[in-house]
């Protein structure tokens, strides 16, 4: 794959981030919902349409120093790519209720009972969870909500 079609893939993930990214009345719905106000959208912009942009950017200026960096930009694209289809298929309000019972338990020291949380909602949906997947995306949480 060379670096045009990189671009062009990530060209659609801006595009997917674009469509998928909450309103501001969206915002507001969910930190006035009890059941979203914990996981809801505290900045303008989703880390995810940051990160899409600073790849597509990365990518279209060329600033790529080497192939494991261009495979390090591939991979990250995946995960947004994933999760904003997910957002897509369920909405910001189930997305965020699952995100926000996660951080909760994250929170109170309940690490492995958010991870067995989320494994159970992606099982209930009928997808595979394996626990190196939701350990990672607990992980992330905690970097994104800064706990």
């Amino acid at each position: 794959m060379n670096i045009k079609d990189i671009e062009q893939r990530l060209k659609i993930l801006v595009k997917l981030c674009h469509e998928t990214e909450p309103t501001l009345n969206d915002i507001k719905k969910m930190r006035e919902d009890p059941e979203t106000l914990t996981g809801a959208v505290d900045e303008l912009f989703t880390e995810d349409m940051l990160k899409a942009r600073d790849l597509y950017n990365k990518v279209r200026d060329g600033d790529i120093s080497s192939r494991r960096e261009a495979t390090n930009i591939m991979r990250s694209a995946n995960t947004i790519w994933k999760q904003r289809n997910h957002i897509k298929e369920i909405g910001w309000k189930q997305f965020y209720s699952v995100e926000g019972t996660c951080v909760d338990l994250i929170k109170k020291g309940q690490k492995i009972n958010a991870i067995k949380h989320y494994r159970q909602n992606k099982h209930d949906r009928g997808e595979d969870c394996g626990l190196k997947e939701a350990k990672e995306h607990i992980d992330s949480l905690i970097i994104k909500h800064a706990i």
